[in-house]
C-alpha cells in the first residue's frame, strides 16, 4: 500500500520537489499514451490476494513478519497489519484457460502458507473480514515498517482529528473512533489485474466500472464485523472510512474522498485518471527517487495513496503498460469462487465495450456508483439501476436478473479474448450454480454465525468450518451449512 518509501518526515522542499516531479511525469505520461508507446503486449492477468494470519483458534495472530521470513518467497509481501499478508500470482495470458491457473495457483498458495504457519501455530485464510476480529485487537498492532508509519502519520496529519466509523445494517451498527488507520487493514480483497492497450483504456475502464456492482454483488463475503451483522461487503464501507482523510475541519464543499468510485465516466484515456488523482488529493508519501522521470516514479508512488475501486496502474516493464486494477472483490471464499467471479466481470465488461458510449450516456455516473453502495449492502438481494436499450426512464432492476441476462454475453466476451470455450462454460457455469444456489460467502458465513450462537466462540467454530471448506478448493455454493458438531 502505496508503494516502498524509506522514511516517514518529509519537509517543504520534499513535498515541492515531489509536487514538481509528479507534474513532469502527468506530461510524459500523455506523450506516452498519445505516441502509442502504450499499444503494445499481451492483454495479461495478474493478482494479489490480502490474507489473514491468525492463531489456532482463529483469532488475529501478529506473526506476518516471521512467516514471512520463514517462507522466503517473494510473491509473499507484508500488509498494513500484522496480522496481514498479501500473495502475488505472477501474470498470465488472458487467452487459454487463465482462470482455472488462477483458481488453482490460489489453492497452491493457500496450502503452502498454511504448511508453513503451522510451526508457528497459526493458519492463513482468505476472507473478507476475519469474524473474530475485536476492536482491542488493532491496538499496536501496525507492521513495523516506515512506509506504514509514514502512509498513517501522512492521512492523519491532512486529517486532523481520529477517524470517524459509523456502519448500519438491519442487523446492527458498528459506531468507532480511532487515532490511526489500521482499521484498514480489517479488510483482504482480491485484486485483479487486466493489461490492456492504452487506446482501449477508457471503454475498457468505464465497462469495468459498469459491471463491477454485479460481481461485487454475488462474490459477498464481509458480513461480520467485531460481532454484528452489517453489510454483505462491509469492506466496502469500512475502507472508504478507516482512511478518510476529510475531517470536519475540511471546507462545507468537501473534496472527494481517497477511496472512491470515481467522479464521472472517464471521456479519453487512461491520462484524466491520473491527472485528477494529481489535481484532488495531496501527496502523502512526497519520496523523490534516484529513478529517471521516464519510469514515471514518483507519479505511481502518488497514485498508489488513491485507493480507486478500479485504479489504473503504469508499469515501466516492457517499455512501459498500463492495467486496470480490480479492487472491490473480496478475497475468498475459494480459489474456484474468485477466479468465477473475476471471469464473469471481465467477460462482462469486455462483450459491453461496444456499447460504452450508449450505456454511459444512458446511465448518469452518480447511478453506478449507488449501484455499487447498494451491491454492497444487501448483496444478490439489491436492486441496481441499470440502462436497457427500449429505456424511455430510469428503473431499477434485480441484481440476480441482470446478471442470468449477462451470462451468454460475458461468454462472447471471454470468447473474444481468446479464452477457450470449455474454460469460459466452466467459470460461468460456477456462476449459475452460485445463483441457483443463493449461496454466496456473506449468506454462509451470516447463516452459520447465527446458527452457532452468534457469540466470540460461534466466530472460531465457524471459521474452522470455513477454513476446511475453503483448503477443498470447493466454490462456496457447494458448502453444506455451519452448524455445531454434536
Amino acid at each position: 500500500m502505496g508503494g516502498s518509501t524509506q522514511r516517514q518526515d518529509y519537509s517543504d522542499e520534499d513535498y515541492l520537489r515531489f509536487a514538481h516531479r509528479v507534474r513532469t511525469q502527468l506530461a510524459l505520461l500523455a506523450d506516452k499514451i498519445e505516441s502509442g508507446q502504450l499499444d503494445g503486449g499481451p492483454c495479461t492477468l495478474g493478482a494479489e490476494l490480502e490474507l489473514y494470519l491468525t492463531d489456532e483458534s482463529f483469532c488475529p495472530l501478529g506473526k506476518n513478519k516471521a512467516l514471512l521470513e520463514r517462507i522466503g518467497d517473494p510473491h509473499l509481501q507484508l500488509e498494513l497489519n500484522r496480522f496481514n499478508l498479501e500473495y502475488n500470482l505472477d501474470p498470465l495470458p488472458a487467452s487459454g484457460a487463465p482462470f482455472s491457473r488462477l483458481a488453482e495457483s490460489v489453492q497452491q498458495a493457500l496450502a503452502m502458507l498454511n504448511r508453513h504457519a503451522a510451526p508457528l501455530q497459526g493458519r492463513v485464510l482468505a476472507v473478507g473480514i476475519l469474524p473474530t476480529l475485536q476492536r482491542a485487537d488493532f491496538d499496536g498492532c501496525m507492521t513495523d515498517e516506515a512506509r506504514y508509519h509514514a502512509l498513517a502519520k501522512g492521512l492523519r496529519d491532512i486529517r486532523g482529528e481520529p477517524f470517524q466509523i459509523h456502519i448500519e445494517a438491519p442487523d446492527g451498527v458498528v459506531e468507532l473512533c480511532s487515532d490511526d488507520v489500521s482499521l484498514e487493514g480489517a479488510n483482504t480483497s482480491w485484486q485483479v489485474h487486466l493489461r490492456i492497450p492504452a487506446r482501449d483504456f477508457a471503454d475498457w475502464y468505464n465497462a469495468i466500472q459498469l459491471v463491477t456492482p454485479l460481481a461485487l454483488g454475488m462474490a459477498g463475503n464481509s458480513p461480520l464485523l467485531f460481532g454484528q451483522g452489517l453489510w454483505e461487503e462491509t469492506r466496502i464501507a469500512l475502507f472508504r472510512q478507516s482512511i478518510d482523510s476529510r475531517g470536519r475541519r475540511h471546507p462545507r464543499w468537501r473534496p472527494p474522498a481517497r477511496v472512491a468510485f470515481g467522479e464521472g465516466w472517464v471521456r479519453d484515456s487512461a491520462w484524466e485518471l491520473f491527472a485528477s488523482s494529481v489535481a484532488l488529493y495531496p501527496p502523502i508519501l512526497p519520496e523523490c527517487s534516484e529513478a529517471a522521470d521516464d519510469t514515471l516514479q514518483e507519479l505511481r508512488l502518488h497514485q498508489g495513496t488513491v485507493w480507486l475501486w478500479n485504479r489504473p496502474v503504469f508499469d515501466p516493464v516492457d517499455g512501459g503498460h498500463l492495467r486496470i486494477e480490480m479492487r472491490a472483490l473480496p478475497a475468498g471464499p475459494s480459489g474456484a469462487d474468485m477466479a468465477a467471479t473475476t471471469a464473469f466481470l471481465i467477460g462482462a465488461a469486455n462483450s459491453l465495450r461496444p456499447r460504452m458510449r450508449e450505456l454511459t450516456a444512458a446511465l448518469p455516473f452518480r447511478y453506478a456508483e449507488y449501484n455499487l453502495v447498494a451491491a454492497a449492502r444487501e448483496g444478490l438481494a439489491a436492486r441496481l439501476v441499470w440502462p436497457c436499450q427500449t429505456q424511455i426512464e430510469l428503473f431499477d432492476r434485480r441484481l440476480d436478473d441482470i446478471l442470468r441476462e449477462l451470462l451468454p454475453a460475458s461468454r462472447d466476451g471471454l470468447l473474444a479474448l481468446g479464452v477457450d470455450a470449455a474454460e469460459a462454460d466452466r467459470q460461468l457455469d460456477l456462476i449459475r450454480a452460485r445463483l441457483d444456489s443463493g449461496q454466496t460467502g456473506s449468506r454462509w458465513l451470516r447463516a452459520g454465525f447465527h446458527a452457532l450462537g452468534g457469540d466470540d466462540h460461534a466466530a472460531s467454530a465457524l471459521l474452522a468450518q470455513y477454513a476446511h471448506h475453503q483448503a477443498t478448493g470447493e466454490p462456496v455454493h457447494t458448502w453444506p451449512k455451519a452448524a455445531a458438531h454434536d
